[in-house]
């Protein structure tokens, strides 16, 4: 047996240090380079330099969604503070802060529109959970701005920030 090992390490030896092998390490080496640069060509042609965050995780969402979680956390505890009170117009402030976060975070997912309603409305079916949720929430926040006369429970701010938390926890920005 120790004779089999023996030959056998010699044959692995001599060819390793043949012509052959040399010629095979040379040829993958070419091939190797040639991989290299075309990965390299696929990346620029997709865009690598444009957005690095849509190529790397797939999609383009904001740093909030991926690696500033717990400053966005941060930001939705204060926002949800408000409903705390027993003031309506701390629950007004909160649907109308609530709105303009989830606005520039859906804005910055790169959906058109010029405004907030504009948005949620070219966003396609199935891309974000509860669009139709957020709309009504959106549409609260609208009455809110238009019609100084318009009443918000604290009930009514709970169910709008829901709307909107539904958003952050698809992404688990919230648990």
């Amino acid at each position: 047996m120790e004779d089999f090992i023996a030959i056998a390490y010699n044959d692995l030896i001599i060819f390793y240090h043949s012509g052959f092998f040399s010629l095979i390490k040379f040829l993958v080496g070419i091939y190797t380079i040639i991989l290299f640069v075309d990965i390299i060509l696929l990346l620029i042609k997709v865009g690598l330099g444009g957005s690095l965050r849509s190529t790397l995780t797939g999609m383009n969402v904001p740093r909030e969604f991926t690696t500033k979680k717990k400053q966005a956390r941060k930001i939705w505890q204060d926002i949800r503070q408000k409903l705390e009170s027993n003031n309506e117009t701390d629950y007004k402030v909160a649907i109308i802060q609530a709105d303009a976060f989830i606005d520039d975070l859906i804005g910055r997912m790169g959906y058109k529109g010029d405004n907030f309603g504009e948005r949620l409305t070219n966003i396609p079916i199935n891309h974000i959970v509860n669009i139709e949720g957020m709309k009504q929430a959106h549409e609260t926040r609208n009455r809110i701005i238009h019609d100084e006369s318009f009443v918000v429970s604290k009930e009514d701010a709970e169910i709008a920030l829901g709307q909107f938390e539904e958003l952050l926890r698809s992404y688990q920005v919230l648990d």
